[in-house]
């Protein structure tokens, strides 16, 4: 994790912090500790991958067409996001982009062809691939295949 990361997540922390403290209502609290988590979660998430440009997530599901579970990812899920990001940013955007820029713009991505990804998937049968997909990140990074 570069510097930069570390100091934009200890400032946030800290605003985030002064700002519970001074809200009185109960719900407030629960909804931005809630906010705190989800967005905790999606770096997290990204950053435990090891996955941190569309090219990695190509690579890690579009390479081999002989498994037809990653294929199936690749078809439906990679290559919508990858369409989305490459509609979005130039070719040296996306090499420039950093790790929390991606993390952002995959959540929009998902986002934005969340009905073309669930189209295909339901087109091929396929629905549990969108959980399989998110579960893999965490197996590889942790070893746990």
């Amino acid at each position: 994790m570069d510097k930069e990361t570390i100091i934009i997540g200890a400032i946030a922390l800290v605003i985030l912090i002064i700002v519970v403290r001074f809200l009185t209502k109960k719900a407030f609290k629960i909804l931005l500790v809630v906010i705190l988590l989800a967005a905790a979660g999606l770096f997290g998430y990204i950053y435990l991958t090891g996955i941190h440009t569309v090219a990695g997530l190509e690579a890690k599901y579009c390479e081999n067409y002989d498994n037809r579970t990653d294929s199936l990812k690749c078809v439906c899920i990679v290559q919508p996001i990858s369409d989305d990001f490459h509609s979005r940013f130039s070719d040296k955007e996306l090499e420039n982009m950093d790790e929390l820029t991606f993390a952002k713009e995959l959540s929009k991505a998902l986002i934005n062809k969340r009905a073309v990804i669930k189209e295909k998937l339901k087109e091929n049968n396929a629905m549990h691939l969108l959980k399989d997909f998110k579960d893999d990140f965490l197996k590889d990074k942790l070893n746990l295949e």
